[in-house]
């Protein structure tokens, strides 16, 4: 681990990562996740291999997984040598609490998580608090792997079943490649009554390799909250089964919160603390390239744990092609990419899970086009001196827009004004001043 402090979200990613690689034993087949949560977990393993002289092999879920399983000098195998796994650890993108079963594959692993996942006899989930939901689909889509021949046909059928689809690209604007060579399609279907069906009907459509609904697959839970470390089993009822699980020595001195026993099956879901006393809104934050939307959204989903949408994402292609032409988009270019804005915006009022939003939104018109139908977002703008913003734009990487285009965003800027619902906001100061800031503002609310 790096010397680097973490954000709360990361730390209590950690702390769940650490109490569920102690159950990892000598000579356990050890499945390993990916993702965020999962990096914790392969490095508190690495740490016992090298500290305690822990004797296990691993099987990793993404090429990423496995370089750094390889960097802590964990034992790689494969299937061929252990068909059976005796646990597998991973992080979850979101969890129904009572029965555990969860949305995987933000990270494109999908196939081989579900693959690595199904040949473990304990499959545990480590997470934060954030991630649980009453219903799956209610923060973020349900990813779909594809193959890439005949994707749009299999695109259309996945929205005939009820998901808005959008192809997950590259900030280049390339297709996102999974490390099998597939596409992901990423569809928003709202709040999933029954996933089991839903997993069903996605399977028997042509074209499809794996999805991310792993429904009846988890065996426990790990979860890090304001409580202090907690275990959830799935229960036969659906209802929430928590324990509470008093930090290891290693964990405590990590900084675990100190907390109280709950007692076994008592129902709890631990409150998100920065959450608490703000009503659940729609969030655009808005400003020109460079600003730090992006950084700035991540964080506020990471401490209120609502929905987020990165506007960038929704641009059509002919846009994302105008834009790394170095050709400034126009009105007309940018009225169908605000309207699938708008539809973001509106689907998350409907389901009442707040939004977060990053979307440039330079012209009032335009913040007009996202008000259309009653909705009434707060706009975050994010106010940057141009020599930040040219400094940030020469740094940035793998992004489509290039700093030429500062100019023009500059000079179509019209900041909100006070007839607006908007909060103006210098974002020279650190991320976290600034999402510190919102916050607070948004408790005024």
């Amino acid at each position: 681990m790096t010397g680097t402090p973490l954000d709360p979200a990361a730390k209590l990613k950690q702390q769940a990562a650490i109490q569920a690689a102690a159950l990892v034993q000598d000579g356990m087949v050890v499945g390993l996740g990916t993702g965020s949560t999962a990096f914790f977990v392969v490095a508190e393993l690495g740490r016992r291999v090298r500290e305690e002289g822990l004797r296990i092999c691993a099987i990793p879920t993404s090429n990423a997984t496995e370089a750094q399983a390889r960097e802590e000098g964990i034992e790689l195998t494969g299937f061929g040598a252990h068909p059976e796994l005796d646990i597998t650890i991973d992080g979850a993108d979101e969890i129904e609490p009572g029965t555990l079963n969860l949305v995987k594959g933000r990270g494109g692993a999908l196939l081989r998580e579900k693959i690595v996942a199904s040949a473990a006899k304990q499959f545990v989930i480590v997470a934060d608090s954030s991630k649980y939901v009453d219903h799956l689909g209610m923060l973020c889509p349900v990813p779909v792997e594809v193959v890439p021949f005949g994707w749009e046909n299999v695109a259309v059928h996945l929205g005939r079943l009820g998901a808005q689809v959008t192809p997950r690209k590259m900030r280049d604007g390339s297709f996102y490649l999974t490390d099998e060579k597939n596409l992901i399609m990423d569809c928003v279907f709202g709040p999933i009554a029954d996933p089991q069906t839903l997993g069903q009907a996605i399977h028997n459509l042509v074209g499809v390799v794996e999805h991310g609904l792993f429904i009846h697959m988890a065996t426990q839970a790990i979860i890090a909250g304001a409580e202090g470390i907690q275990v959830l089993h799935p229960t036969a009822s659906g209802a929430q089964k928590a324990t509470a699980l008093a930090p290891s020595a290693h964990t405590a001195a990590q900084g675990a919160p100190e907390h109280d026993h709950i007692a076994r099956n008592q129902v709890v879901l631990p409150p998100q603390p920065a959450a608490e006393g703000i009503k659940k809104q729609l969030l655009v934050i808005m400003g020109v390239s460079g600003s730090g939307k992006t950084t700035i959204a991540h964080g506020l989903r990471n401490e209120l744990g609502w929905p987020f949408q990165e506007g960038d994402d929704l641009h059509p292609a002919a846009n994302v092609e105008k834009m790394a032409a170095s050709i400034p988009l126009n009105d007309e270019d940018r009225w169908p990419w605000l309207a699938s804005c708008h539809d973001w915006l509106a689907r998350c009022k409907q389901a009442g899970t707040g939004g977060i939003l990053t979307c440039s939104a330079l012209k009032h018109s335009y913040r007009d086009a996202l008000r259309k139908g009653g909705l009434d977002p707060i706009f975050i703008y994010l106010h940057t001196p141009e020599s930040i913003l040219l400094q940030r734009l020469k740094n940035r990487k793998g992004h489509y827009m290039p700093p030429t285009l500062l100019p023009s965003q500059l000079q179509t800027l019209e900041e909100p004004g006070a007839d607006e619902h908007a909060m103006t906001i210098p974002a020279e100061e650190t991320p976290a001043a600034t999402i510190a800031s919102i916050l607070a503002y948004l408790k005024t609310l």
